[in-house]
């Protein structure tokens, strides 16, 4: 990088969504099924850095006599700083809904 560039800002926390992210997100993120257990993990689509999500099996399952409509809403989980970001919290804000299929 020259002196003259500019130097990037990191992107500011905001808790927003877009319809983008969906999709950028069922394009980018990589399920991993476990016994009770699913690991997502993949790019944020808003702010670019590695975000991985792990839902067990009482979240994505809940009641098994229940029908499970499948969607589940993801946070982005990203380590990378985020000015303006609540202490105790991960990610740069940005969330999205997922159709999550879980084989029985």
């Amino acid at each position: 990088m020259r002196d003259d560039e500019p130097v990037s800002s990191p992107l500011p926390y905001a808790e927003v969504t877009d319809e983008a992210y969906a999709t950028q997100a069922a394009a980018g993120f990589r399920p991993q099924e476990f016994e009770f257990a699913v690991v997502l993990s993949g790019r944020c689509p808003r702010c670019g850095h590695p975000s991985t999500t792990t839902l067990v099996d009482e979240v994505y399952r809940k009641d098994a006599t229940a029908p499970d409509p499948g969607y589940r809403t993801l946070l982005c989980e990203c380590a990378a700083e985020h000015p303006g970001r609540p202490a105790g919290l991960r990610g740069c804000g940005a969330y999205w809904t997922l159709w999550l299929e879980v084989e029985a």
